[in-house]
C-alpha cells in the first residue's frame, strides 16, 4: 500500500487560534527505512510522498553497526537507480525498536538488536550517505506516517497503538510528537490491566502486553485450547486466522484482546485527551473481531464525558507507515539543515510557507452520501450530507452502513450478475462482510473490476470544500428556509468536518441544521452552534441501563448535553425514535415528555418518529446480522396514543422529521 500527501491538510488540523510554522521541505526524493530485529525494509519515496520502488534485506545486528551501515548504503545506492534523470535522494530517516536517543540518533539498548547496542547509527548514516538522516521509534514513525498519510489525516491529534511481539504507543499532539524526557512516551505495554492476570516477562501481573503481544495471544489459545505442548511455531496471526474461521477459542482469546483494548485506550483518552487511536501492527488484521470488543469496553473504564469522543480505527496504512513516517522524518531532518544553512546566511530568507489560519475548504472527512433534494430532516428542500461514524449501535439503526468511522465494502447481492472473473462468486462467499484486512483486500480488488456496481466501497474521504461545492449546486431550490443538513452516523463525531462545512455553508448565507444523538463533548456543542440555525436532537430513553442496553452507552452525557442546549437557548427540536421493545410504551413515552416539558429554554415540542424498516436490507449488503429481525413497526393506534401523552403534557407533536 502507498501513502499519498501533499501538505493540504497540515493546515486543516490547527484550530482558529493556533499557529503552526510550516518547517517540512517538499518536492523531495528521500528513503524511509525500517530496521527490525530480524530485517530491515527501505523504501524510496517520491516528492507525492507514494512508494516508488523498495527492498527488504536481514538486519544481522551481530555483525556490528558499520556492516548494517555499509548494506543499507548499498541498497539506497541500487534504489537511486529508480529516480528520473537529474534527481537525487535528499535525506534518510530511519526507524527502530525503542529505546533510541532521538536527539543524537544512537540506538541505546534494544532487546532484538544486541549487536547494535549504543550505537550512533544517525551519525555513521549520513558521514557514509552524505545526507542528512533523522532516527526514531518505530511506533512514533508508524505514528507519524498514520498522521500525516493515514487514517490521521485531518486530525489535530492521534495516538498510535502498535501490537506485534512487544506493545507500544506513540502520540501527536497539535501536530507535535509526544516524547516525554527520554522519547520512551508511549511505552504502554506493560500498564497493568489486571491485577490479578499472568505474570508478565517485566515480572508484573496482568499486563497489557499479555492480553495483546502476539506470543501472549498465541499462549492464551493454546490455554483455551488445553495444548500444553503446543508449536512453537504458533503466531498471533495464526490465532487470528483461526478466528476467522470460526474457532471458538481464538474468538475468546480476540474478544479478551479487545477488551483489553477498550481498557487500555480509555486510560490513555483520559490522560492524554486524545480522541482518535489507530491500531496497528500484525493483530489489526482481525478487523472488528478485534475493535467492536474495544469499543464496547472502552466507555466503562473512563469518564463519559472521555469516552464520548474516542474513536478507535484499524490502521490504513498497515506496514507501509513505518516506511512513510520515516519518509517524513526525512524532510524534517533536511528541513532543518537548511534553515541552519539560511541562519547562517544574514542574506537569505526561510520561505513564509502555508497560512497558519484554518481553512475551513481543505478540511477532510470521511462521509458515506449526500442525498440532494430531501424533504425530511429540516425545513423546505435539503441537501443532506451523511458523515460516517457513531458512537453509539442502536439496535434498530437504519443506517448501519454510518456506525463505523471508516470506508467499508458493501455487497448488494440482487445486482450481482455473477460475471465470472473469480473463481467463485460474490454473494456465496459474502457472509460476514469484510472486516479483516485479507478480507478488505480482497474484495476490495473485487470491488475495482465489479461491472454492475454489486459490490462497492460505502465512504469516501472528501474535503469540505469539495462537499460544500456540491452543496451548492442546490441552493436555486432553498427556498421556504431549505439549505444543509449534517446527518450520519454522527456528525459530532467528526466535529472539525461538521465545523467547516457549518461554516462555509454559512459564509454561502445558508440555513444549516444537524441531526445528533447528544453523545458527544458539549465543547463540540459549543463550537457548532455559532453555525447553526436547527439541532435535531433525537431523545431515546430515559433510564440509563435500558439505553445502554439498547445503544451500547448509557444516558449521561445524552441528558446533560440536552439540559445545557436549554440552558443556552439553542434552536433544539427534540425527536423521539419509537421503537418497539425500547421505548414504544406508554410508561417511556410519558418519563421523556415529562423531561422534555420541564426544560426551560427548549422549544415546547417533540417530534415522533415511528420505527421502520426501510433500512433493513443493509444489514444484509454489509454482511451483518440484522439485530431487529422480524420486529413489528408502530400501528396507527399507537401512534395516536403517544401522541395524546405526549400533548397531555403541553407539548405540540409533529410526526416524522
Amino acid at each position: 500500500m502507498t501513502g499519498e500527501l501533499t501538505d493540504r491538510n497540515r493546515a486543516a488540523r490547527l484550530g482558529p487560534d493556533e499557529e503552526k510554522e510550516e518547517t517540512v521541505t517538499r518536492g523531495e526524493w528521500v528513503i524511509g527505512a525500517d530496521l527490525g530485529g530480524t530485517k530491515i525494509e527501505i523504501g524510496l519515496i517520491s516528492p507525492e510522498n507514494a512508494i516508488a520502488a523498495r527492498v527488504r534485506m536481514a538486519t544481522n545486528p551481530g555483525l556490528g553497526p558499520q556492516n548494517v551501515v555499509d548494506r543499507i548504503a548499498l541498497e539506497v545506492e541500487k534504489l537511486a537507480a529508480h529516480l528520473p534523470p537529474g534527481e537525487r535522494i535528499a535525506a534518510l530517516g530511519l526507524c527502530s525498536p525503542g529505546p533510541v536517543d532521538y536527539e543524537t540518533g544512537t540506538l541505546l539498548d534494544p532487546p532484538n538488536l544486541a549487536g547494535l547496542h549504543y550505537s550512533p547509527l544517525q551519525r555513521l548514516l549520513s558521514a557514509r550517505l552524505g545526507i542528512p538522516v533523522r532516527i526514531d521509534h518505530d511506533a512514533k514513525a508508524a505514528c507519524l506516517g498514520e498522521y500525516h498519510f493515514g487514517a490521521g489525516r485531518g486530525e489535530r491529534s492521534v495516538t498510535y497503538v502498535i501490537a506485534g511481539t512487544g506493545v507500544g504507543s506513540a502520540t501527536v499532539l497539535h501536530g507535535k510528537l509526544l516524547r516525554g524526557l527520554h522519547n520512551t512516551a508511549g511505552e504502554i505495554g506493560h500498564s497493568p490491566i489486571d491485577r490479578n492476570g499472568e505474570i508478565c516477562s517485566c515480572g508484573s501481573r496482568g499486563c497489557f502486553e499479555t492480553f495483546i503481544g502476539g506470543p501472549w495471544l498465541a499462549r492464551r489459545y493454546r490455554k483455551k485450547k488445553q495444548e500444553t505442548n503446543g508449536s512453537a511455531e504458533l503466531t498471533a496471526l495464526d490465532v487470528v486466522n483461526s478466528a476467522l474461521a470460526g474457532d471458538e477459542a481464538a474468538r475468546e482469546v480476540m474478544d479478551e484482546a479487545g477488551r483489553a483494548l477498550g481498557a487500555a485506550v480509555a486510560t490513555l483518552a483520559m490522560v492524554l485527551d486524545v480522541d482518535l487511536f489507530v491500531i496497528g501492527g500484525s493483530i489489526f488484521k482481525a478487523g472488528d473481531l478485534l475493535l467492536e470488543p474495544a469499543r464496547r469496553a472502552m466507555p466503562s473504564h473512563c469518564y463519559r464525558s472521555v469516552g464520548c469522543g474516542v474513536r478507535i480505527v484499524a490502521t490504513e496504512l498497515g506496514d507501509d507507515g513505518h516506511i512513510l513516517g520515516c519518509a517524513w522524518m526525512a524532510r524534517e531532518a533536511l528541513a532543518e539543515e537548511r534553515s541552519r544553512d539560511m541562519a547562517a546566511d544574514t542574506t537569505g530568507k526561510a520561505g513564509s510557507g502555508l497560512s497558519a489560519q484554518t481553512r475551513p475548504e481543505q478540511v477532510e472527512g470521511v462521509l458515506f452520501n449526500v442525498q440532494r433534494f430531501s424533504v425530511h430532516d429540516g425545513p423546505g428542500i435539503r441537501t443532506n450530507v451523511f458523515v460516517k461514524g457513531c458512537p453509539l449501535r442502536c439496535a434498530w439503526c437504519c443506517n448501519p452502513e454510518s456506525q463505523r468511522f471508516q470506508p467499508e465494502l458493501v455487497l448488494s447481492a440482487p445486482q450481482c450478475v455473477r460475471c465470472g472473473q473469480f473463481e467463485d462468486f460474490c454473494p456465496d462467499i459474502w457472509t460476514h462482510g469484510a472486516v479483516t484486512q485479507a478480507e478488505k483486500e480482497k474484495f476490495g480488488m473485487r470491488a475495482e473490476a465489479c461491472p454492475a456496481g454489486a459490490l462497492r466501497w460505502m465512504g469516501v474521504r472528501r474535503t469540505a470544500g469539495d462537499v460544500i461545492g456540491e452543496v451548492l449546486r442546490d441552493q436555486p431550490f432553498y427556498a421556504d428556509g431549505g439549505g444543509l443538513t449534517l446527518t450520519g452516523g454522527e456528525p459530532t463525531a467528526q466535529p472539525d468536518f461538521a465545523e467547516a462545512l457549518l461554516r462555509l455553508a454559512k459564509e454561502a448565507s445558508l440555513t444549516t441544521a444537524m441531526e445528533t444523538c447528544g453523545h458527544t463533548r458539549w465543547k463540540v456543542f459549543e463550537r457548532l452552534l455559532p453555525y447553526l440555525d436547527l439541532v435535531l436532537f433525537d431523545l431515546k430513553h430515559l433510564d440509563p441501563e435500558t439505553h445502554r442496553r439498547a445503544t451500547g452507552v448509557d444516558n449521561e452525557v445524552i441528558l446533560a448535553n440536552l439540559r445545557r442546549l436549554a440552558e443556552v437557548g439553542a434552536p433544539v427540536q427534540v425527536r423521539i425514535p419509537l421503537i418497539p421493545g425500547v421505548n414504544a410504551d406508554v410508561e417511556s413515552i410519558g418519563a421523556l415528555a415529562r423531561f422534555v416539558a420541564g426544560l426551560e429554554g427548549l422549544p415546547k415540542q417533540i417530534s415522533l418518529l415511528p420505527y421502520h424498516t426501510l433500512g433493513m436490507g443493509k444489514y444484509a449488503s454489509l454482511g451483518r446480522p440484522n439485530p431487529l429481525n422480524g420486529r413489528a413497526s408502530i400501528s396507527q393506534e399507537q401512534l395516536r396514543e403517544f401522541r395524546r401523552i405526549v400533548e397531555a403534557h403541553a407539548l405540540q407533536v409533529s410526526v416524522g422529521s
